[in-house]
């Protein structure tokens, strides 16, 4: 990933996370996240679930870490859209260590995350191996 590219990154506050579990069938959800040396983290916080079920995301992950991972600028401006796609291996953070790094940084971004119990929960991490940024190119 290039500088440019971190940055446009960096400044985003949600992406879409799409992964696919082994029969193929993609399942795409907004998120939110932070972007760190290479890896996008994402939590999976204590907002309402359907009780008793198994996230998609991560049922997909364990059985196919390949994922695409999006943010963009939309406006009905439309010399304004971009956006970045990444694609890259997901998996289940599961070193103590990088896992409180990645929800010191998320609550460092979303405020809304120093009420809510991270440290309970799992976090993801996408490692980024690939990245195609687009934006409006006037004529």
């Amino acid at each position: 990933m290039n500088a440019n590219e971190e940055v446009y990154l960096r400044s985003s506050d949600r992406g879409f996370l799409s992964t696919a579990g082994s029969s193929g069938r993609p399942t795409v959800v907004p998120v939110c996240f932070v972007y760190d040396d290479g890896k996008i983290y994402i939590p999976v916080d204590e907002k309402p679930k359907k009780k008793g079920a198994t996230l998609a995301r991560l049922s997909n992950l364990a059985s196919n870490p390949s994922v695409a991972f999006i943010v963009d600028n939309y406006s009905q401006d439309w010399t304004k859209l971009s956006y970045l796609l990444i694609h890259g291996m997901g998996r289940v953070v599961d070193d103590e260590m990088e896992e409180r790094r990645a929800v010191d940084l998320l609550r460092n971004k979303y405020l809304q995350y120093l009420s809510l119990r991270l440290e309970i929960h799992r976090v993801l991490a996408i490692e980024v191996k690939e990245t195609r940024y687009w934006a409006f190119q006037p004529r």
